[in-house]
């Protein structure tokens, strides 16, 4: 039987992959000295963390009661196995690493480091045994279609020159959207697209 903690649980687990695919794109702080990609992690490594909290919240609450599915159901994702995988060799290489400081932590400039890594692999897990309904993937696919207009839209705006904020490189020639980089649009709209 679920309990109302458990229940409350799982919404937050919900919001909070719905926020990351929300609130990280569209994020960004022109009063920033780093105005893209630090602050969109800083946003998703908070994201991750709060939804982390709420699954051993409710892991710890359930307590005994749990009752594990077929464990093998989960495995048999195709997806499953080269993720933790890759969490085997995010931790080596982190252990190994000639700075482990910043392996673990990433740059000042960028933070991609296996914090962050593993902060994409929460999210990734939390929404892969959080999916269970049409609904939801619906709704997961609604939200992203919609973060993609105003991403889309500014981009446009910026390859006519109506972008009102001044940017250091020419926009117009590569569009940067909100995104910081035109690689990093193009990336975010290749993901996009199929939906």
């Amino acid at each position: 039987m679920r309990t109302k903690l458990g229940v409350f649980c799982d919404k937050v687990i919900e919001a909070g992959w719905l926020a990351a695919v929300i609130v990280v794109p569209l994020f960004f702080n022109v009063y920033s000295d780093r105005v893209f990609e630090p602050d969109k992690l800083t946003l998703l490594r908070s994201i991750a963390l709060v939804m982390a909290v709420a699954w051993v919240i409710k892991m710890l609450e359930a307590g005994s009661s749990i009752q594990i599915q077929n464990p093998k159901s989960k495995i048999q994702n195709p997806l499953v196995l080269p993720t933790l995988l890759l969490v085997a060799v995010y931790i080596l290489a982190t252990v190994a690493s000639v700075t482990p400081r910043i392996s673990l932590w990433g740059s000042y400039q960028r933070l991609q480091g296996t914090y962050t890594t593993f902060s994409y692999i929460v999210i990734f897990f939390l929404a892969l045994q959080g999916l269970r309904t049409r609904e939801q993937i619906e709704r997961l696919v609604t939200v992203t279609i919609l973060v993609s207009l105003p991403i889309s839209l500014y981009g446009i705006l910026q390859h006519y020159g109506r972008d009102p904020l001044p940017w250091a490189s020419p926009v117009e020639t590569r569009v940067a959207s909100n995104m910081g980089n035109a690689i990093f649009v193009a990336a975010y709209l290749i993901m996009v697209v199929p939906l």
